[in-house]
Formats: C-alpha cells, structure tokens, sequence
C-alpha cells in the first residue's frame, strides 16, 4: 500500500485474517474476518499501569496468615475420651467398647467460623477488586487484560496473568505485583507455620497429660 490508497478495508498483508483496515498511511490493528485476535499496541510511557486495586489484591495472602490465629482447637473433649480408652485397657476391658462421646465439631471453637467467614470474605472481595481493575486496564487502554473471572481459581492466578500481559504492553514495568504477591505468601506461610507448631505442642502437652494422667 502507498500513502495515496485511500484508507479502507483491504486483504491483510500478514495473513492474521481476511481483512485490515488501511488508515491512508500505515496499516492498523483493526482486523475483519477470521479468527485472528488484535495484536496488543504499547501503552504510552508512564501508564499509570498499577493502582490501589492490584496492590490489595497482591496482599490479600497476608490475611489468611492473620485469620489462621483466630482458630483455637480444643481437644479437651478428645483427650478425655483417649484417657476413658486407656482406663478401660488398664482394667481389663476391651477399649473398643468405650463409645466416643464427642462431637468432632467440638474441636472448633467459635473462632473457627469466625475465620472461615473472613476467609470467604476475602474470596468474594478478591473477584470485586479483580472485575474493577480488570475494567480499568481496558479504560487504560490495554487489549484483552488478563479476564477477571481467573480470580475464581485464586488471586494469585490472576495477579500473575494480569502482571504477564501488562508487561507485554508496558515493559520494563509489570511484574511488581507478582514480587508483591510472592512476599505476602511467604509472610503468611511464616506466621501459619508459627501459629502450626505452637497449637501441635498445646495439643501435644494435653494429650501427654492424658497418658501419664498429670
């Protein structure tokens, strides 16, 4: 084509489909028939690519390191019934016989649903923030952002597929949430894994009272 073909609909020179509109001086991303998806153009330089949205759902991990001490199991109950089992043993009975008279929710303490309403909480927020900044990337200018709906699996499938086109669109920048999101697992791996030992030797000390009857 030369700048003197008038602009219009014309065979796609890259064979990406059947049609690519000519703007009278270049060829554009604007393509008809077939199945061929519109390349993404660079977003200018100084995009504000990254927002409060993003940032929020970077960090959400953190707070499932924080509900995790929200939950206190109480085996007060289970440890009574090992010591009847072993009072059983002890005097000759058969130990099958003893029946369990607990009830295994009884190990959850109301703090329990407490936190597993806030982790469902921030389930339900995740999506929200995910469809908002997915909506403000397409106002921004960004072809096909990575779809809000992949905050269903987790918030991490989204944030790193959203980071991995807007680094196609707007490199060097991009990745930073997923730097973000790495960081906050590790913060909240840390604190479960605290929260993890402390409550196994709690348990450990009620359930080795059982047996020496301290």
């Amino acid at each position: 084509m030369t700048n003197a073909t008038p602009p219009g609909w014309y065979p796609d020179p890259w064979k990406q489909a059947a049609q690519r509109f000519w703007d009278g001086a270049q060829w554009t991303h604007r393509v008809s028939g077939g199945t061929a998806r519109v390349e993404r153009p660079r977003l200018p330089d100084g995009a504000p690519v990254y927002g409060a949205l993003i940032w929020i759902l970077a960090l959400l991990p953190v707070l499932n390191g924080i509900t995790v001490w929200f939950i206190h199991l109480d085996p007060t109950q289970f440890s009574e019934f090992l010591r009847e089992v072993r009072q059983a043993s002890e005097s000759g009975r058969d130990p099958s016989t003893v029946a369990p008279d607990f009830n295994v929710l009884s190990l959850y303490g109301p703090t329990y649903w407490v936190a597993a309403a806030v982790g469902w909480a921030g389930f339900i927020t995740a999506i929200v923030l995910a469809y908002f900044d997915w909506r403000r990337l397409g106002r921004l200018g960004v072809v096909r952002p990575f779809h809000w709906s992949w905050a269903f699996l987790t918030t991490a499938v989204y944030v790193i597929g959203r980071s991995v086109i807007v680094r196609k669109v707007a490199a060097p920048r991009g990745l930073v949430p997923v730097w973000l999101l790495i960081g906050a697992y590790v913060a909240a791996l840390i604190s479960a894994g605290i929260w993890g030992a402390l409550l196994v030797g709690d348990i450990a000390r009620q359930l080795n009272g059982t047996f020496t009857g301290v």
